[in-house]
């Protein structure tokens, strides 16, 4: 079953690749040669910080995040989040998320769009996690390419991790699939679906795989711009599924607002 699974992500891999090519060789409109770009930026609060159906910091966090998109396509941008823990110190009731990354996106039409990126996950400095006798370590720095395909207000993502870390193996793939629908009075009500497909060939004695695929967790929620201000307040209801061990992931209510600018 792990063979058959591989197999499909390698193809799915394939086919996602060629999405860029195709892009340039169907794209009418010209590119302009001026460089030029757009920056921007968010801050945010949330009660909790859920990601993929794990609780990152189940207290409030604080977030922020800043992007420059160049008009050739390419952007680069980071992302933070205050957490309740570090995952090199068991003692600490803290720590921080820093995610870097860097792609390209293109829209083919004004119904088509995609972006492909790498991103980097970076906890409290970096760093690395040991077994009890410190024969085994691994770090906490991951990496993964992020490929999404969009047609209008749906998105298709696949993320695959490219290295091992102290939550998961190389070779990893989180599916999801995200819809946001118009309401009136400027509310969207958003939903997405996550699944994970676990790659249980590099285990060690810091990670233990029984699952080949999951539900990992689904999002129903409301989101609304306040005016035009800036801010924007949404309310998300997370079903959680379950971890690569097994293991059911919490329900979660995540309540935020963010100044996007």
């Amino acid at each position: 079953m792990i063979q058959f699974y591989k197999k499909a992500i390698l193809s799915i891999l394939v086919t996602l690749g060629t999405v860029p090519a195709f892009a340039e060789q169907t794209e009418q409109t010209e590119q302009t040669t001026t460089a030029q770009g757009n920056w921007s930026g968010s801050l945010g609060v949330v009660n909790k910080y859920v990601y993929r159906a794990s609780e990152e910091n189940d207290q409030a966090a604080l977030q922020a995040g800043l992007e420059y998109a160049h008009n050739s396509g390419l952007f680069a941008g980071y992302w933070g989040s205050t957490l309740n823990y570090d995952p090199t110190d068991d003692s600490q009731s803290h720590g921080f998320e820093h995610d870097f990354y860097v792609g390209y996106g293109r829209e083919l039409n004004e119904d088509w769009s995609y972006k492909s990126q790498v991103m980097a996950y970076v906890y409290q400095g970096g760093g690395s996690v040991y077994n009890d006798d410190r024969s085994e370590k691994r770090r906490t720095t991951g990496v993964e390419f992020i490929q999404d395909i969009s047609y209008k207000d749906l998105t298709a993502s696949m993320a695959v991790l490219l290295s091992d870390v102290n939550y998961g193996n190389a070779g990893d793939v989180y599916l999801n699939a995200t819809y946001s629908y118009a309401l009136p009075y400027d509310v969207s009500l958003n939903s997405s679906l996550g699944v994970s497909v676990f790659n249980d060939s590099r285990d060690d004695s810091l990670l233990t795989t029984t699952e080949d695929v999951v539900f990992t967790e689904a999002r129903l929620g409301l989101s609304k711009p306040i005016a035009d201000t800036g801010f924007e307040i949404a309310a998300d209801y997370v079903w959680g599924g379950k971890d690569r061990e097994g293991e059911q992931l919490d329900d979660n209510v995540v309540v935020g607002l963010t100044y996007s600018f």
